[in-house]
This record gives C-alpha cells, sequence and structure tokens, in this order.
C-alpha cells in the first residue's frame, strides 16, 4: 500500500492524496528509511542516531508533501518516546543518590541551567553594547532570552541514549550528568511557563506558575504516597503475571503524565515521577526490560520527526547554527567543569560531564513556537536554532562516544598549566605526598580490587601499607583508606599522571579490572605505557579469555589473572560437595 500510493505517485509525478499519506503508513515510511539508513550508517561506523535525524531531514526535503498532515500526528506520537525514556530514568535513578553526591555537587547541578542562561545573555547584551552582532546570537533584544534559554538546556533523550548504549549511566560522570539533566528538566518547565506568561499577562502569568510548580510538589507527594500504601500491594498480586504487570505499570505512568500534564507541568516531568515511585520496588526491573524495547522504538521515530521539522538550511542559518552550538559548548566547558571541579569531583568527572552537556536540547522545539507567536523571534531565528540543536545533537553522539579520551586530555591541559603551581605540594590528603615510591600499585578499584582489599585484611594486613590505589571514581576512595590503602585520585590511561605517582619506582603494577569495564584503555594497553614507564616493574592484568591471558603474557606480563578459570575450581568444589549431601 505503501508501494502503491507513494512510490507511483513520485514516478509518474501524479500529484500526491488529498491529505497525505495515513498515518500508519507515514510511519511504516518513516521505520523503514530509518532502518535502511542505520544499516548504512552502520556499515560506515557512524551512530544510528545520526542516521534517524539525516532519515528526517531527507524526508523532510522529498516526501514530505506525500506525508501531507500526518507529520503534525507522527510528532505527537513520537513524543512517547521521551515519555517512556524518563519513565526508564526514574526506575533505575536511586533518588537518595542525590543527597550523597555533597551540597556543593548539588548546588553545581541545580544552578547549571540559570546560570548558562544568564551568561548567554549577558553575552549577548555585551555584544550590542559594542554594537557587535554575529549569526547565531539575537540580533534583537527581544530574542536574547530565547537564545539564552536554547543554550542552557542538554537534551535528556539524547544524552541518557547515548550514555546507556556506553553502560556509563551508573558511573560517577554519569549520574552527574542524569541528576543534571534532571534539574535541566525543571527548569525548562519553569522557563516555557515563565515565556508563555510574559504574553499573555505578566502578574497572571507569574502567579499561575507559582501554583503551577507548587501543585506539581504537591502531586508528587500524592503519587509517592498512592504508591507507597496501596498501588505497591496492587503489584505484589500481579508479580506472577509479568505481562499484565508491566501494562498496569504502563498505566501508572500514562496516568502520572497526564496528570502532571493538566496541571500546566509537562507529560515527560510526569513520567519521571512514575518512575521514581516505582523504583524501590522488587518489580521494577521486570518492569524496565519489557519498556526498554518500547523506548527505542519511539525515540528513534522521534529523531526522524525530529528531522523532519528542519527547514532547508541557507548558509547563514548553518553559519549562525554552528555559532550558537559553539556557545553553547563553551558554556559548559567554561562554567560547568569549574563549578564541578570546586565542589571536589576531580577533573575527569567534571571534564566527562560537561562533555556529556555540551548540546542543545529538544525542549528548544518547544519554546520557538511560543517567541514566534510573541513576535519576540522571527522564522530566521527558528531555523537557526532548530539546526543548531540538529546539529548539536549530531556532534554530541561523537563527543559522548569519545568523552572520556576528551577529559583526559582537558585535564592534561589543566595539569600542565598547574604543574608548575602543585609541583612538590601534592593532592591533598595524600600522606606521604604525592612522590613516596609506593612498592604495589593497584591500577584503578573495582570488584576484584574490593575483593584483593578484604582478603589481604584478613591474611597479610602488613601488606596493605605499600599499595598505592589510583582511581578517578571519587565514591571509592572513603573505601580504600578505610581498607588501610593509599588512594590518590588519577586517570590509569595517562602516563603522566602515573608517572608522576611514582609508578616509575613500583616494583608490582596491577591490574584487576576487565577490559570491558575499562574505559579508554586495556589491559595490553596499559602494560604497554607501564613498561614504557618502568620497564623492570612486574605486570600483573586481567584477561577474562585464554586468548587474551596468551596475548598479554606474550607482551611481557608478570601474570595474566583469569577470574572466570579461577573461580571454577570454586565452583566444582561447590557442586561436588552439594552432590555429597
Amino acid at each position: 500500500m505503501i508501494t502503491v500510493s507513494l512510490v507511483v505517485t513520485m514516478v509518474t509525478g501524479a500529484s500526491p492524496p488529498e491529505g497525505g499519506l495515513g498515518l500508519v503508513p507515514s510511519i511504516a515510511l518513516a521505520v523503514i528509511a530509518a532502518s535502511a539508513f542505520a544499516i548504512v550508517f552502520r556499515a560506515v561506523r557512524q551512530p544510528p542516531l545520526l542516521a534517524y535525524i539525516t532519515t528526517g531531514l531527507l524526508l523532510g526535503i522529498f516526501v514530505s508533501p506525500y506525508i501531507g498532515i500526518s507529520t503534525h500526528s507522527m510528532e505527537q506520537i513520537s513524543h512517547l518516546g521521551l515519555v517512556f525514556l524518563l519513565f526508564i530514568i526514574g526506575l533505575e535513578m536511586d533518588i537518595r543518590g542525590i543527597f550523597r553526591l555533597g551540597r556543593w555537587t548539588a548546588a553545581a547541578i541545580l544552578l547549571q541551567a540559570p546560570v548558562a542562561a544568564a551568561a548567554a545573555w549577558l553575552f549577548q547584551w555585551g555584544l550590542a553594547a559594542l554594537d557587535v552582532w554575529k549569526p547565531g546570537l539575537s540580533p534583537t533584544p527581544s530574542a536574547r532570552v530565547y537564545y539564552a534559554v536554547a543554550a542552557a538546556f542538554g537534551s535528556t533523550a539524547v544524552v541518557v541514549k547515548l550514555l546507556a548504549d556506553k553502560f556509563e549511566l551508573g558511573g560517577q560522570a554519569g549520574k552527574v550528568t542524569v541528576l543534571t539533566l534532571i534539574a535541566e528538566d525543571v527548569w525548562a518547565v519553569a522557563a516555557l511557563s515563565f515565556l508563555s506568561a510574559s504574553h499573555t499577562g505578566g502578574g497572571e502569568g507569574a502567579q499561575g506558575l507559582v501554583l503551577m510548580l507548587g501543585g506539581g510538589v504537591a502531586l508528587a507527594a500524592g503519587t509517592w504516597a498512592f504508591v507507597r500504601f496501596i498501588f505497591s500491594k496492587a503489584l505484589d498480586l500481579l508479580s506472577h503475571s509479568p505481562d499484565v504487570l508491566s501494562l498496569v505499570a504502563l498505566g501508572w505512568c500514562f496516568l502520572c503524565a497526564q496528570a502532571f500534564e493538566g496541571i500546566g507541568l509537562s507529560a515527560e516531568m510526569g513520567a519521571l515521577v512514575a518512575g521514581l515511585t516505582l523504583g524501590p520496588l522488587p518489580q521494577s526491573g521486570e518492569i524496565l526490560g519489557r519498556v526498554a524495547s518500547l523506548r527505542d522504538f519511539f525515540l528513534a521515530l522521534f529523531f526522524v520527526a525530529l528531522g523532519l521539522s528542519l527547514p532547508v538550511p541557507t548558509p547563514e542559518i548553518f553559519v549562525g547554527a554552528l555559532i550558537l552550538v559553539a556557545v553553547t559548548a563553551a558554556s559548559r566547558l567554561l562554567l560547568f567543569a569549574p563549578s564541578l571541579l570546586a565542589a571536589g569531583q576531580g577533573p575527569i568527572v567534571s571534564f566527562t560531564s560537561a562533555v556529556n552537556l555540551a548540546q542543545l536540547s529538544e525542549f528548544t522545539l518547544l519554546i520557538l513556537p511560543v517567541g514566534l507567536a510573541g513576535g519576540a523571534i522571527t522564522l530566521q531565528d527558528v531555523s537557526v536554532i532548530s539546526y543548531a540543536l540538529m546539529l548539536s545533537v549530531v556532534l554530541a553522539t561523537y563527543l559522548i562516544n569519545n568523552n572520556h579520551a576528551l577529559a583526559v586530555a582537558l585535564e592534561r591541559g589543566l595539569w600542565m598549566v598547574s604543574r608548575s603551581k602543585t609541583a612538590g605540594r601534592g593532592i591533598a590528603g595524600a600522606k606521604g605526598g604525592v612522590h613516596a615510591e609506593p612498592e604495589i600499585v593497584l591500577l584503578g578499584f573495582f570488584t576484584n580490587a574490593d575483593g584483593l582489599a578484604r582478603y589481604l585484611a584478613r591474611e597479610r594486613p602488613e601488606m596493605l601499607k605499600h599499595i598505592l590505589v589510583v582511581d578517578f571514581n571519587l565514591k571509592n576512595h572513603s573505601k580504600i583508606a578505610a581498607c588501610g590503602m593509599r588512594v590518590l585520585y588519577g586517570d590509569v590511561s595517562n602516563p603522566d599522571t602515573l608517572r608522576h605517582f611514582g609508578v616509575d619506582r613500583a616494583r608490582v603494577i596491577m591490574s584487576t579490572i576487565s577490559d570491558a569495564y575499562l574505559r579508554g584503555t586495556s589491559n595490553a594497553d596499559l602494560l604497554r605505557k607501564v613498561r614504557r614507564i618502568n620497564p623492570q616493574a612486574r605486570f600483573i592484568g586481567t584477561a577474562m579469555t585464554e586468548e587474551k591471558r596468551h596475548e598479554l603474557l606474550e607482551e611481557g606480563a608478570f601474570a595474566a589473572i583469569s577470574p572466570p578459570d579461577e573461580t571454577a575450581p570454586a565452583f566444582l568444589a561447590a557442586v561436588e560437595r552439594a552432590l555429597e549431601n
């Protein structure tokens, strides 16, 4: 039916059907085209997100008349991707983790959006005062706030999807990034309400905003109490039927989404609250697994619809979009990263979080019609901001996929600048100074290292004081120090950091983390770097397969521990004891 109605009209040049294709054929066309482009982009090692946006852009240029009025309906349906995304974020998030970040980190997260917006506004105001105007920035005072708001928020849909694909949501930088996005979503709702109120009567609009936010807090508290005392018991009764359980959970998601939208907040915010209320329940894992596939489908449709909404670019629009993207990225690196550094998050977490958020948000598409209807911005402004959003999303796929390497490069540059200031001073809290000569260096601290530390505490406690741990996850530092080992913050893949910490004088260097959990490096890569720094050191690595084990040994490792092989005898012994009883 798609073939008959679309291909025939395009080949023969006949007029498209009145009103365009129906909604289902239009979605089918979008999905088929996106699938084809995803295969092509995958073959040339490009991210699927770029394939989806390119699909929408090309459909908008060449096939838009054949889709017709179904485009608007497709855009509405595609927003289900954001609803499912926020629902899953809520299911996975431990809300108590916000309070464990520390007050200064929490302050940096909560203030990121307003500080970025204020900086962008002041930057535009300063250029105007100097009688300087550049494409990508506001040409008029009335439009400054829209450009500032556009530069203040990151894309929840893009960032969370990319971090989830890299399994980085659970890391410190991932948690800081997601919590910042949630805070930005709250500010985004407030910004949309404020801008809408500014065009409909200031006093009543401001009062309505206060009532709306107060209603949101009350509604969130009510949903938590309902789940805690009533709904959780209903889910317990459905535990034996996972299909019905998931359907009821989705019903709760949409009920919360509609309730929050009904009081003026976003449906996505309601979905997030729904997920947060269900997250502590034991059924949350089953619900999450069944909703994830829906999220992926509708998010793909969302990005296709995003591409469909973009106008045909001109050189001026393209240049303006690039400048706006640059301003947005600069605000994250020059404002947000320093605030995290000041809060004690360390260079890797701070720079990684800033890189993760260096894009515009899809929320921008919601504020543009408000400004256009109120006469604050023009169609040219809409085009510039829309293409800046698309370009930043495309760039985000590469930035986030290489966030750790970029953070390491930025940390190295920061270290080179501050080297003369910190020479001989060491790191705060490091007993004995940075240049104390460790006998054993442990590169990173994860499950295997934790087990080793507990074993040494029982069997060889005197050895702990001779071990230095280099790890960039600050959450581990207090645990490591409590074991009696010295710990320093640093990236184990950075040779300069390792040399600075005395690895060139260590006798034994160990990597207990498998390649699957190392970011931007591998055990073989660490071995090569260690051998360049300290050829006499004995390197002990981790290999999950026999092939990797042989590779490490051939490259000069003193030993390569394979956790699956090492634990196999213990499992066999347990099975034999079980069979004897």
